[in-house]
């Protein structure tokens, strides 16, 4: 079995369908709160790391643990382990290798569609999006989708970073919709249950291309015992 590093970072932001996916994949997964730890494991040994979001910001003076999570992308980047950059991983991973994380100016909190270079490999959606900082990447990048919002997803090397939530399920909305207390509008729970379903079929495909089954980043390795 494959075994696979995610990066959590509070309580409310689990991996959600991640776990799903990695059951049916054969990929173990090894799930760390780095709001509880003050060092991180090596990044080698690891066949891919994902970095969940957070109400954390990479905008501005890095505080807590943010920075010990920027330091370890690069070291996972200079191992040649792929990471997953997930709404705040993508804004970490984008400021990691030499691009920044920006404050937009219109918060995103929708249900949306993208327009993408390769459907097969970043479906349109739909996908959830609920973030107040964008990414402006570094020279290296190359940015794989985009709405009206700004850049959705991008790639750089064997990593690839995703402005929208794909692990996200009913319950997981549910929870942030409650402990924001009125921030995150509870109508992004109409018609949720369908919603999530459709994107639980698009978040498949997304990982399955993350880890190089039939996707456009191109040196990562298909994983041992991946069917």
């Amino acid at each position: 079995m494959s075994s696979a590093l995610v990066l959590q970072t509070q309580d409310n932001c689990p991996p959600g369908l991640l776990c799903d996916w990695a059951e049916k994949r054969a990929v173990e997964l090894d799930v760390l709160r780095v709001d509880r730890w003050e060092q991180l494991p090596s990044p080698a040994g690891y066949v891919f790391v994902v970095v969940l979001g957070s109400d954390a910001s990479v905008v501005g003076p890095l505080r807590g643990w943010v920075p010990r999570v920027l330091d370890w992308i690069g070291a996972a980047d200079a191992a040649g382990v792929p990471v997953l950059g997930i709404c705040f991983g993508a804004q970490a991973l984008a400021a990691a290798l030499g691009g920044s994380a920006i404050r937009l100016d219109d918060p995103e909190q929708a249900w949306i569609e993208l327009q993408a270079r390769d459907t097969h490999r970043v479906p349109e959606g739909p996908w959830l999006a609920i973030h107040q900082d964008g990414v402006v990447l570094p020279a290296a990048a190359r940015e794989l989708a985009h709405n009206e919002s700004g850049i959705q997803a991008f790639s750089i090397g064997g990593h690839l970073g995703v402005q929208f939530h794909p692990e996200v399920t009913p319950s997981i909305l549910a929870r942030w919709v409650a402990d924001k207390g009125g921030l995150i509008s509870s109508d992004l729970l109409i018609g949720v249950a369908e919603r999530c379903r459709l994107a639980a079929d698009s978040a498949l495909k997304l990982f399955d291309a993350f880890v190089g089954r039939e996707g456009p980043w191109s040196n990562v390795a298909p994983l041992a015992g991946v069917r």
